[in-house]
């Protein structure tokens, strides 16, 4: 499993082409090798996220979306794909009008049509559930649902993050979709004194990581990307205490 950053943790810096730029080399310098490229605003040109990662050496291992703003120009999202070298793309979340047995059927076929233009252009379809995906429609988990109606080429990325405030056991979820999960995400919150939860570096939150990242392995996840949106100190700093910890704990 190789450790990677996922970039919508850096949204509000990532808003002109010299932003993008210092970002990335920040994170090269922390020991980022790989990156997962999402919420870089649309007014820096792709061209200069392409220039960016040429420059500080970062890969573009996946990129990602919601599936609606995919879904709705995905012409766009696969000449990213093409220009920047990813791999795979990552929608997430399950649309409202979708949540019922009939939906989840018209959703995957979506997703499967959807995944044949990626194809095309050398790139698989993930799909990334949020922590509500995971309720039930008639008493089963629409996850669950929606993973066997695709075909194996389709893959799940899991935010473990998501998974554990769903009240998931992620160790059950990796090994339940073992082979089918080449992705996950990293991500901690913590809930302090006073009550109140924020995002934490992993390692400083609730989540207990050895048996994940043992499970990681285990299951052979190919690419775990730290990630962390909101901070309550430097957002590089963060970034750095998360690939500390999870370089640290990587082989448990």
């Amino acid at each position: 499993m190789e450790l990677g950053f996922q970039v919508s943790s850096l949204k509000p810096l990532l808003k002109s082409e010299e932003q993008v730029s210092e970002a990335f080399r920040k994170l090269k310098q922390i020991g980022y090798r790989h990156l997962q490229i999402q919420w870089i605003s649309r007014d820096v040109a792709d061209k200069a996220v392409a220039r960016a990662l040429e420059e500080s050496k970062l890969r573009c291992i996946a990129m990602q979306d919601f599936y609606e703003d995919v879904a709705a120009g995905p012409e766009r999202y696969l000449a990213q794909s093409r220009l920047w070298g990813s791999r795979y793309m990552t929608v997430s979340r399950i649309p409202p009008e979708y949540f019922s047995q009939e939906g989840l059927e018209r959703f995957a076929a979506k997703l499967c049509d959807l995944a044949e233009r990626f194809k095309a252009a050398g790139t698989a379809l993930t799909f990334h559930p949020v922590s509500a995906d995971y309720a039930p429609v008639d008493g089963i988990c629409a996850v669950d649902r929606l993973m066997a109606l695709l075909p194996e080429h389709i893959q799940l990325t899991i935010c473990l993050y998501h998974a554990v405030r769903a009240g998931k056991d992620p160790v059950e979820l990796l090994r339940r979709y073992a082979g089918r999960v080449d992705l996950v995400h990293f991500k901690n919150a913590a809930v302090f004194s006073d009550g109140t939860e924020a995002l934490v570096p992993i390692g400083q939150g609730s989540i207990h990581w050895p048996p994940i990242l043992r499970a990681c392995q285990e299951t052979d996840v190919k690419w775990g990307f730290a990630e962390q949106e909101s901070w309550q100190k430097d957002p590089f700093l963060c970034a750095q205490e998360s690939f500390q910890y999870l370089t640290t704990h990587w082989n448990p």
